[in-house]
């Protein structure tokens, strides 16, 4: 049983309103892999640091990173929860 803790959901919708923002159209939530293109991958990368005050370093493996939803919930959890 997978239960998601409910700062996960407010972060997922945060997580998926900032792709919507970048992709508009062009995100599908229904397909469960982003599939970006290079200026797509920076483009959200950029609109993640701005959403969430953070810097995403770039020798991250950003293509991993950006890879889907969950992804990206996955790794923003670990550095937002970061001491």
């Amino acid at each position: 049983m997978n239960r998601r803790n409910p700062d996960d959901a407010a972060l997922r919708e945060r997580v998926v309103a900032t792709i919507v923002r970048v992709l508009a159209e062009q995100y599908r939530p229904q397909q469960r892999e982003l599939e970006l293109t290079s200026l797509q991958m920076l483009d959200l990368i950029v609109a993640l640091e701005d959403e969430f005050s953070i810097h995403i370093s770039e020798d991250a493996p950003l293509a991993r990173i950006t890879s889907s939803v969950d992804a990206i919930v996955e790794y923003l959890r670990a550095v937002i929860t970061q001491p």
